[in-house]
């Protein structure tokens, strides 16, 4: 039963983990996501700490401490998450207020709890039975990659509180498997208490609300008097809220010539942000569409056929629509917001997305986009991002395959011989947001044969808003004009038209400085792009699947203006999110240093063996299980953000690859005792194949995006497979190794792990905003050849070592 425990708590784990992912994105942002990871894997280095300098405890309580570490671990994940959502921290207030940082420490440290007392239980199993290493730690990533696809399932009809549900059950059964040895009576008693326990995980996630940000829109808009919430609603990977507010007016772009009022709107909200507008109108009567930016294509068309790329609240659907379009294509990625729009709240947009002429495709549109020939006479990529403050850096660590280099040419190969792109973004002060778009769409024009963009390219400006319209083949003369005259009469001003002078750019909207039409003429001459990309104050180069961080500007040359800003901005962390992630990943390395090398140094581990040659191995045995915690989160983390684009959402991404990397690492781990005479081959053989993933995984992920969800399911698991069933057999190794030459230290190893797969997370993380996905790879396949090179140089001074002190059975 002992297995079968490990594997409950195992998947209560992984379900736990990614569960506070989405609690984090909900109350605070996408950016502290990461950190639910990162913390659950500090919790169990600090249980491989307790176990190594506290071998008493584990010894004296013997299989009790399993099923204790289990109850803890139940009780505390209901008390974490009542904590995280009580603790008054409040990111904008951190640089004015002191006590600030101690609730941070406390909203981070909370959830710790939990994963120590799952660490104590595994790690416990492992160090009383190293000879069954390989099946103890087997059992833990299989019932670890079963949890994954729970999150699929709890979080998608009731939320997080659905979830922790599951995460009790999962821990009271792991606690009865536990004890099962014990009397009938006694089991029977541990039942009835088990159950007080499933019926309070029942009550008290319910009983919590989620305690948002009050900066976020979801917040602000229920301030507003007359503001009514008019429902909540959850799916796996998002939350999505409507509220009727009468004094909401949303029209990004509008131009300041439209004099008259805007229809009542509804908003809507993901995950507690990203507010887009429901229009309470019929498209006969949405004149105020004529004086949006995106009504410039109808100036050129006439009754087109139109695409449009994530239409949120319908906006653009209703501007098209009033204009005539004899069709109307729409590709939603959340599924949750059809069945709204449709649906229950099919009255709050006036039927509009149930008109003759729309057609809604629910899925991740860069799978519609691969798999369709169609194509339109206008693509419009909406503006379904809500405006953020570029200069806090809080979206860095948001992917977004929709606006990458490799998307927009995508869109343009859906647009119909004479047909038109379109795309709008927030202007933003300094440039970054705005000139980012312009720089994708021309870097996607440039293809081979097309000829200039720049004869392709018109963008406008409004006070709020840049609209980018491009096209397959050069502007005529009267498109040239037509656009002029639309820009004119709606007084917004044109920022790049081919031929247009710029003394007849900034006009309406007027800048000191006309950097726009200056910026887009630089980034149209090859010969200059690279030299203006390095100037400027943020970055704008362009974003690629590989590296799809659209909202990530940091540049290093931010970094004096930001120290110098610190305490002086009403912003979260001064106006650098991005250097909390490297404040975060530099706490993890200290913190997890000293965690790793105080044990060392109260046990005194290398006076107990004077000879040199033990202490090389207990070293080379520390960069050995330091190395395999960052080669498995850096091979990991980048395969499932790697494979979002494949799967449609973060969400479905981690489920999908942490039960593919965990379910098949098991399996690789149960096998490993029968693989031990090559186990140096095949971890040279694990580092060559992450190199291989690392240059061809794009191809494999291309090939195949056209398929139907659940071939692309399918095709994900079965590539990460073979990758996976190597990546578990290291670890069981290194503790029989330790088994045959010091059992004393594999508490300590357990905890090395740990600690080290902390610093791979944060470090991932940022690896992959600054040299994208698959240059993480590349780093993990370096790190597992130093992992191989250390099991060889501990394994060669083991075996040079007089005969009657070499350990035998480890070393075979």
């Amino acid at each position: 039963m002992t297995y079968a425990g490990l594997a409950a708590i195992s998947a209560a784990v992984v379900l736990l983990e990614i569960t506070l992912t989405r609690v984090y994105s909900v109350t605070q942002g996408y950016h502290f996501a990461f950190l639910a990871v990162s913390l659950g894997l500090f919790g169990f280095g600090v249980s491989g700490t307790v176990l190594f300098t506290l071998p008493g405890l584990w010894r004296r309580l013997q299989h009790r401490l399993l099923g204790h570490a289990a109850l803890l671990f139940t009780l505390t994940t209901l008390l974490s998450y009542w904590a995280v959502n009580h603790i008054p921290f409040d990111a904008y207030r951190l640089l004015l207020e002191p006590s600030m940082y101690l609730y941070m420490a406390l909203y981070y440290l909370a959830p710790v709890a939990p994963f120590f007392f799952a660490g104590l239980a595994l790690g416990g199993a492992i160090s009383m039975a190293p000879d069954k290493a390989g099946g103890l730690y087997g059992a833990s990533l299989i019932g670890s990659g079963c949890g994954a696809p729970l999150a699929l399932v709890g979080p998608a009809t009731g939320g997080p509180a659905m979830a922790l549900w599951v995460v009790v059950i999962l821990g009271a059964i792991a606690w009865l498997a536990f004890n099962w040895a014990f009397s009938a009576r006694r089991v029977a008693l541990l039942g009835v208490i088990g159950a007080v326990l499933v019926l309070l995980g029942w009550w008290l996630p319910g009983a919590v609300d989620l305690r948002i940000s009050p900066y976020k829109a979801l917040p602000q808009v229920l301030l507003q008097q007359g503001s009514e919430l008019a429902g909540t609603n959850w799916n796996p990977f998002s939350r999505l809220d409507v509220v009727r507010s009468e004094g909401l007016h949303q029209a990004p772009g509008l131009s300041i010539s439209y004099t008259q009022g805007l229809p009542s709107q509804v908003v809507l909200t993901t995950d507690g942000d990203n507010l887009t507008s429901l229009t309470r109108t019929t498209p006969e009567r949405a004149e105020f569409t004529e004086f949006l930016p995106a009504a410039v294509a109808f100036e050129l068309l006439h009754q087109p056929t139109v695409l449009i790329v994530e239409p949120g609240g319908g906006l653009d659907v209703l501007t098209a629509l009033h204009h005539g379009a004899a069709g109307v294509t729409t590709l939603v990625g959340n599924p949750l917001e059809t069945e709204l729009l449709t649906g229950e709240f099919s009255d709050d947009v006036e039927g509009l997305f149930a008109d003759s002429r729309v057609r809604v495709v629910a899925g991740n549109p860069r799978a519609y986009l691969n798999r369709s020939g169609d194509q339109f006479d206008l693509v419009v990529i909406s503006l379904r991002d809500a405006f953020r403050p570029i200069s806090a850096g809080a979206y860095s660590l948001s992917e977004n395959h929709l606006y990458s280099r490799e998307a927009f040419r995508a869109y343009l190969r859906h647009v119909a011989p004479g047909g038109y792109l379109i795309a709008t973004h927030w202007v933003q002060t300094p440039p970054s947001e705005d000139l980012r778009l312009v720089a994708t769409v021309v870097e996607a024009l440039e293809q081979p044969d097309t000829g200039d963009p720049a004869s392709r390219l018109g963008v406008l400006r409004t006070l709020q808003t840049m609209t980018v319209i491009a096209k397959r083949e050069p502007f005529t003369s009267s498109e040239v004009e037509a656009i002029r005259g639309f820009a004119g009469s709606r007084r917004i001003d044109l920022a790049y038209l081919p031929g247009l002078r710029i003394e007849d750019a900034n006009r309406f909207f007027i800048l000191p400085e006309e950097y726009y039409f200056t910026g887009i003429q630089q980034i149209l001459d090859p010969a200059q792009r690279q030299d203006y990309y390095r100037t400027q104050a943020f970055d704008v180069t362009p974003t690629t699947d590989d590296r799809p961080f659209f909202f990530h500007f940091f540049k290093w040359g931010q970094v004096p203006q930001v120290l110098a800003r610190l305490g002086q901005v009403w912003q979260p962390f001064g106006g650098a999110g991005f250097l909390v992630v490297l404040g975060f990943l530099v706490i993890s390395v200290v913190v997890s240093a000293i965690f790793i090398l105080t044990p060392l140094v109260v046990k005194r581990v290398d006076q107990a063996e004077p000879e040199i040659g033990s202490r090389l191995i207990v070293w080379a045995m520390l960069v050995y299980f330091v190395s395999l915690g960052l080669g498995f989160l850096w091979l990991e983390i980048p395969l499932m953000q790697r494979f979002i684009l494949l799967l449609d959402q973060p969400t479905y991404s981690f489920g999908v690859v942490l039960f593919a990397v965990l379910v098949f690492s098991g399996v690789g781990s149960l096998c490993s005792s029968k693989l031990g005479r090559y186990r140096v081959w095949a971890i040279l053989a694990l580092a060559i194949l992450a190199l291989v993933y690392a240059l061809g995984i794009d191809w494999v992920l291309h090939a195949v995006l056209a398929f139907p969800i659940q071939a692309r399911v399918l095709v994900s698991v079965l590539t990460i497979a073979p990758l996976a069933f190597l990546m578990g057999m290291p670890f069981p190794w290194g503790i029989a190794f330790l088994r045959a030459y010091r059992p004393s230290l594999i508490p300590w190893a357990w905890g090395a792990n740990g600690y080290a797969s902390v610093v791979g997370a944060t470090a991932a993380a940022l690896l992959a905003l600054t040299w994208g996905f698959s240059n993480v790879m590349l780093a993990s396949a370096g790190i597992y050849f130093v992992a191989g090179l250390a099991l060889l140089v501990a394994v060669n001074l083991s075996r040079s070592r007089r005969p009657e002190e070499r350990s035998g059975p480890g070393l075979d």
